[in-house]
């Protein structure tokens, strides 16, 4: 990845589409592959300092409902949170995009690979857009093995993709965008809900 390939990972989600988000190149091949138009992809990451102080915009808000997830044993895990974006990101994915997607993990895998490029990865699901992801190793390489620089076959650690919530600075709330499964969705309204009002 650190030469501009474009690979297929394990997370501790889905398997997942994955590049350095600073080659145009690579980002380019994952649209390419994933027929998508513009919608832009998460960014992945293990640090919690490149969060805080790379993708997002410095925001009081933000910083909050970082620590609340942090302290709520939210994050790290299997939330992507949706904030405005730091101006001096230059991603190109991202131009003309004032929010930008980011789900922090300790997924030992992701912790490597960024640990050697110094950022985050671009991570997005098996498919081609509007089409069910997939999400075993077997059809995987099946399907994608002749076009993407490399597999890793091994087990990913869950079945289904991240919760989406966004955090909306000038209301002073938070929405769901989506969340995979109702259990989840009432975990994360208790451990919020006394700090900050969820928008709907």
């Amino acid at each position: 990845m650190s030469s501009g390939g474009v690979v297929i990972i394990p997370t501790d989600t889905v398997y997942g589409f994955s590049c350095d988000p600073g080659n145009e190149e690579a980002v380019r091949r994952i649209y390419e592959l994933k027929r998508r138009e513009d919608k832009p992809f998460i960014i992945l990451d293990s640090s919690i300092d490149r969060i805080v102080s790379r993708y997002f915009k410095k925001d009081p808000f933000t910083e909050m409902m970082i620590n609340e997830f942090i302290k709520e044993n939210l994050w790290p895990g299997n939330i992507t949170l949706i904030a405005d974006k730091n101006n001096d990101l230059n991603f190109s994915f991202l131009k003309n995009i004032k929010k930008i997607a980011v789900r922090y993990t300790t997924n030992e895998i992701i912790s490597r690979i960024c640990g050697k490029i110094d950022s985050g990865i671009i991570s997005t699901s098996i498919n081609i857009s509007g089409e069910k992801f997939l999400n075993d190793i077997s059809e995987i390489n099946s399907v994608w093995s002749d076009k993407v620089d490399f597999i890793m076959n091994s087990e990913t650690a869950g079945n289904s993709s991240s919760s989406i919530i966004e955090l909306i600075s000038e209301n002073k709330c938070v929405k769901f965008i989506r969340i995979s499964d109702q259990v989840l969705e009432k975990e994360i309204e208790t451990k919020i809900s006394g700090t900050v009002k969820i928008c709907r």
